[in-house]
């Protein structure tokens, strides 16, 4: 995927040749999915060709910005002729300086990815279905139909719409995508119209979904390719599943954004210009943090990865009472 280019810079260090973009978050931060597939694609460089990416374990310690590239740096950790560990270290320069003093390197994520040789065979061959039972993405609408469908019949003016064209541009710039219409995200503009009821309003919040088909519009040709974008494209929307599903949206909160990551790849060959199905869930919220999961599956319903995190979910803070 061009977006996600890198450049070897040094010994297992390398930049991105493009420029991170922002997808989602109001704020003027670069999407967290650039940081998690920069940390993917690096370390997936350094070990010998065979190996699987299997494990992908981090933290995020802080947002990346659009006007500068991200760096990663890779420690070599473990290399057997089974297992490979690599720790990654995705960061920033700042900006320079007064007197002329250079920029400094700020952290903006800190990763333990895990590969393995291809076993021989398997003892066991199984994976859990979807929570919720979906359509096929060939009866599924575009995001288009979906949400022009909406404005069409009143539910929510073209402004909303507009505005969420600009905050989800880069997912229709690198991907194919068809909602699944009995799926939340594709009855509320992914929350943006907050105000609108959904099907699952008589749900308890911790087992309400949502669910999309999706598939890489750029043919990917190496395999490395195809798990980079899996990695950028699964980390999308975890953070403020809780806020789209419980009607409240980003003016509701003084802060929302993912802390941690632990994604677990189950195939060794994932093919992301095929169609993949989304199914995410939040299904714990609480102490200023929620709990968030994204599982894909192939289109013959073999679980590719699941990815699950913890993220800031801060509430605005109440305007003190004036005294009389």
């Amino acid at each position: 995927m061009e977006q996600l280019a890198l450049k070897e810079v040094g010994k297992d260090e390398y930049e991105m040749i493009n420029l991170p973009q922002k997808m989602g978050n109001p704020l003027d931060i670069a999407y967290g999915g650039y940081a998690i597939a920069v940390a993917c694609k690096a370390a997936s460089l350094t070990v010998p060709e065979g190996y699987h990416l299997y494990s992908m374990q981090g933290n995020y310690l802080g947002p990346a910005y659009t006007d500068r590239p991200l760096r990663a740096s890779v420690r070599v950790v473990r290399q057997t002729r089974t297992f490979a560990t690599r720790q990654v270290e995705v960061s920033q320069t700042t900006d320079a300086g007064k007197e002329g003093k250079e920029g400094e390197k700020r952290v903006c994520l800190l990763a333990t990815t895990d590969f393995m040789v291809a076993e021989t065979s398997s003892l066991l061959s199984y994976s859990q279905a979807p929570l919720s039972s979906y359509p096929n993405w060939k009866d599924c609408p575009t995001p288009s139909v979906a949400y022009s469908g909406l404005v069409a019949e009143g539910k929510m003016p073209q402004k909303m719409l507009d505005a969420h064209a600009v905050g989800f541009n880069l997912l229709n710039h690198l991907y194919d995508q068809r909602l699944c219409p009995n799926a939340i995200f594709a009855q509320n503009l992914y929350g943006i119209a907050k105000e609108l009821p959904h099907t699952q309003d008589d749900l308890p919040p911790s087992s309400r979904t949502t669910a999309d088909w999706i598939r890489s519009k750029e043919v990917l040709p190496k395999p490395i390719d195809h798990i980079t974008a899996l990695t950028f494209l699964i980390d999308t929307a975890i953070a403020f599943l809780p806020l789209s599903f419980n009607h409240r949206w980003f003016d509701d909160v003084s802060a929302v954004s993912s802390l941690d990551f632990s994604l677990r790849i189950f195939a060794n060959e994932v093919d992301v210009n095929g169609w993949l199905l989304r199914e995410l869930r939040a299904p714990v919220a609480d102490q200023g943090r929620s709990f968030g999961e994204a599982w894909i599956w192939n289109e013959e319903g073999k679980a590719v990865a699941c990815m699950s995190q913890q993220s800031i979910l801060r509430p605005t803070k109440k305007k003190a009472k004036g005294k009389l």
